[in-house]
Parts: structure tokens; sequence; C-alpha cells
């Protein structure tokens, strides 16, 4: 199993968020700069409650509203 105590993208910084299915950690930095679901379109029993998928959702809304307003 992965370590969720720290980044699975760099591991010299601890997790602040973690997915509860694979057990991967996450850094501020992968929150904020490029979330990432592991799995976004298989099935999740978490999905409802992971700050990782809620992320990843609203970075893909807001390239789809840039992508509409033409820039």
């Amino acid at each position: 199993m992965p370590d969720s105590e720290h980044c699975r993208y760099h591991p010299d910084r601890p997790a602040v968020a973690r997915c509860q299915k694979y057990g991967y950690g996450y850094c501020s930095e992968c929150l904020d700069t490029d979330p990432h679901c592991s799995d976004p379109e298989i099935y999740c029993k978490f999905r409802t409650q992971c700050l990782v998928y809620f992320r990843y959702k609203e970075a893909q809304r807001a390239k789809a509203r840039q992508a509409q307003q033409g820039g």
C-alpha cells in the first residue's frame, strides 16, 4: 500500500489529503495547482466525500469555462 503520510508526487512533503480508495497522499501544492484523481470515471464509494476528486472536478470546470470564453 502506498505511503499516505507523504505526497504521491513529492515524497519529501507531508500529505494534506488522501485518496481513500488507493491510499495515495497529496500535498497542498498538488491539490492547488493540478489536482489529479486516479480514476475519475470509475466507481468509487468514497467519491462523495473525496477532497481530491472535488478539487479535480473544480479544475475541470474552470478549464471548460476558460475554453468557452476563448482564452
